[in-house]
């Protein structure tokens, strides 16, 4: 039988290879459901302990220092234990931004709602942000309690001030005169909202229902 001639160029060279593959002669089949019969990936690692050692470990952060001398010392470090004793600066940063504005806010709102005139940006925001001890206590208030508000005592701690600063708020909103309420609707509003989002989602709808039915047993209007 005479060898097959040689291809001549690109076109005779693809079909000879089209010709001569056998993926089409692959039979095509599920593979089998049975169980291996032999040592599985997971079986060797359970043997030489591979998955202990790796559920075991902590990642560890490795510290260099050169000493005078010269030498070289390294120090490790676990880095679960360095986690749990950072502070959360930019929660911190956010949560007492958004509390300031918040208060300057009430601030505002109660000046537009009793004051005599129109409220001017300007003085008021010199008044309440620039010049009071707000924004100091907020944020020194925001740095003590927030990092640890997931601690059972701190939420404790947070439903007993949003419980006391709403139902507080909605009392002088309803008997005080309208100087005490310009000078304390804002710190309460704070105070309330502030302990209301830092409380667990269950906690903080019981507070607001104690809120609700305390204010509707004293018969107060909510607006």
């Amino acid at each position: 039988m005479a060898s097959q001639e040689a291809p001549r160029n690109r076109k005779e060279r693809r079909a000879q290879a089209k010709q001569q593959s056998t993926h089409n002669n692959i039979p095509l089949a599920h593979p089998k459901q049975q169980a291996p019969t032999g040592k599985t990936l997971i079986d060797i690692a359970e043997e030489r302990q591979l998955l202990q050692r790796s559920s075991k470990a902590t990642p560890s952060v490795t510290t260099t220092r050169i000493n005078l001398d010269g030498s070289i010392t390294e120090i490790a470090e676990s880095s679960a234990s360095s986690e749990s004793v950072s502070t959360p600066y930019l929660d911190i940063l956010l949560y007492s931004t958004s509390l300031i504005l918040l208060h300057f806010t009430l601030t505002f709102l109660v000046h537009h709602q009793y004051g005599s005139e129109r409220p001017d940006l300007a003085p008021l925001i010199l008044s309440s942000i620039v010049y009071s001890p707000a924004p100091w206590l907020i944020l020194l208030l925001v740095a003590l309690l927030h990092p640890r508000a997931s601690h059972p005592f701190m939420q404790l701690v947070f439903a007993t001030m949003a419980v006391v600063a709403g139902t507080w708020l909605v009392q002088a909103s309803n008997n005080d005169p309208y100087m005490a309420v310009m000078k304390k609707a804002p710190a309460l509003g704070t105070l309330w909202v502030w302990g209301v989002v830092e409380l667990r989602w269950e906690i903080a709808a019981a507070c607001l229902v104690v809120t609700g039915a305390r204010g509707w047993w004293k018969g107060y209007a909510f607006w």
